[in-house]
């Protein structure tokens, strides 16, 4: 049977890899649906949190883990079972020759397992200014209000895991990093090496223009085209006291060395932020608290008193 290539766009949500998916999908070599969600679900059933839902998640881990521990390579065939599975869903979207690329944001924090379940699969990280990431989080799904503490998971473990899985693999020709930044300055530099990285026919008139990508998930707002000085609309996004010190703390969680691996100056950044702009009367509530909200939020979900029907509620 013949086996479908997958590649992978890691990134944070509002990375700017929408934009990067719409590009490649312009080659005849590139087959993508916007977020596919599929590894999520498959990588978090061993680890992390234990949802809601009709069966004892505790159970569950416990009989899987004695049935994969009854195996010296238990682990390798779970992986291998979850490649098996991706590869065969895929692959009815897949035409001959071309490559299914999966771009689903919250894959960032699970970047170490998707290295192991797929060993030869071309993976692309893109990085964007975090500050950026949280000006667009707040203005596309917040209306200009602080929405960045809904984002908590991915803002700090999946960025975390993000970091640690490119510094592992910073030497692996298989892990291919860009800013997206650098993709809006020099098109012309970067995109013709991206498209390689895929084994995918580049297509300059994608790069243009991108392809829109219908579907329910994904970023619901595909600009015909991207410019320098909408990448720069960030610094106004942090307009009172509050916000800022939020900025800075963020920045210092990060940390000078890992900044400057991902291609940016954390006194650079705190520097451009300007006095005035985004700022609601809620920001005090919606910054301030949010760690009561982090700290009782996992607790809801794992009782009856969390479960509402409503697919809205997930880790976050």
């Amino acid at each position: 049977m013949r086996e479908h290539r997958i590649g992978f766009i890691l990134s944070l949500p509002r990375s700017g890899s929408t934009y990067v998916q719409r590009v490649l999908s312009g080659s005849p070599d590139v087959a993508t649906v916007p977020e596919p969600w599929l590894l999520p679900a498959l990588l978090g059933i061993r680890s992390g949190d234990s949802p809601l839902a009709e069966f004892g998640y505790d159970h569950m881990r416990a009989g899987l883990s004695d049935l994969l521990g009854r195996s010296a390579i238990g682990n390798v065939l779970w992986d291998r079972a979850v490649a098996g599975m991706t590869r065969e869903v895929y692959g009815f979207f897949t035409e001959t020759g071309q490559i299914f690329i999966d771009k689903t944001p919250r894959n960032a924090a699970f970047a170490p397992d998707i290295m192991r379940a797929f060993p030869q699969a071309p993976i692309l990280i893109v990085w964007r200014n975090p500050l950026a990431i949280v000006a667009s989080i707040n203005r596309t799904w917040g209306g200009g209000t602080w929405k960045a503490y809904f984002y908590h998971y991915d803002l700090y473990l999946g960025l975390k895991t993000l970091r640690r899985t490119a510094r592992a693999h910073a030497a692996d020709p298989r892990v291919r990093c860009v800013r997206y930044e650098d993709l809006i300055a020099r098109p012309e530099t970067h995109w013709p090496a991206i498209f390689s990285h895929f084994g995918a026919l580049y297509t300059p008139d994608s790069v243009a223009t991108p392809p829109l990508l219908s579907g329910v998930m994904g970023d619901a707002l595909q600009p015909a085209s991207v410019s320098q000085t909408a990448s720069r609309n960030w610094e106004t996004a942090f307009g009172n006291p509050l916000r800022r010190a939020w900025a800075r703390r963020y920045l210092d969680w990060i940390g000078p060395d890992d900044l400057a691996f991902m291609g940016y100056d954390g006194t650079a950044l705190v520097d451009a932020l300007r006095r005035h702009g985004d700022s609601h009367w809620t920001d005090i509530a919606r910054i301030g608290l949010a760690p009561l909200y982090h700290w009782f939020e996992p607790y809801a979900l794992r009782t009856k008193r969390g479960r509402t029907g409503e697919t809205r509620f997930a880790r976050r």
